[in-house]
């Protein structure tokens, strides 16, 4: 790859101003503030040219996030972003994929997508924000939310216990899972 060295150090001069596009439209506070600025910076760090990324997500507050990112970018349908980004990564396997989701995006409707492409084993950057709740809709509980959640669509309280993420990913076999808050 053009200005990467192959231990992914930043060769071409990348700035996280060079992967910078748009003004993020997200609430004041929102988690996704911080981790767009972490993505810009990391993507800097990695050199890989913006002409060489693509950002793949599908519905909800985090999902806008390829409207920020000056790289190819796709917002697909809702729970269809891992599904995809696999597609992407096979018909060109030398993009560097991000595929960004929510918690509601990544784990309801695309709960099987998500454990298949984790299954795969493809090289994929899979980015789950997980705010517990589907932020979107304002209120409604998410696969993510503790059991006894209050919200708009559980007044009462969730009666499921939360999926677990990193069980998902160690059980289908993926090879590296990482948690960190923001």
């Amino acid at each position: 790859m053009a200005g990467t060295s192959p231990l992914g150090g930043n060769e071409g001069g990348f700035t996280a101003s060079d992967y910078k596009k748009g003004q993020p439209r997200w609430c004041p506070g929102c988690g996704d503030h911080f981790f767009l600025a972490s993505l810009h910076k990391a993507m800097a760090e990695l050199g890989v040219p913006p002409y060489e990324t693509a950002v793949i997500s599908g519905i909800g507050c985090s999902s806008r996030l390829p409207y920020y990112v000056n790289t190819y970018a796709m917002q697909t349908i809702h729970g269809r972003a891992a599904a995809i980004a696999t597609g992407a990564k096979v018909a060109n396997p030398n993009l560097t994929i991000w595929q960004i989701s929510g918690d509601g995006d990544g784990l309801a409707i695309g709960g099987n997508h998500f454990i298949h492409a984790m299954r795969r084993n493809i090289d994929l950057n899979m980015i789950l924000l997980n705010n517990r709740i589907y932020g979107l809709t304002k209120g409604q509980y998410s696969p993510t939310s503790p059991r006894g959640f209050v919200s708009k669509s559980s007044p009462y309280g969730t009666v499921e216990d939360p999926f677990r993420p990193a069980e998902l990913c160690f059980g289908a076999r993926g090879r590296f899972f990482a948690r960190a808050v923001a």
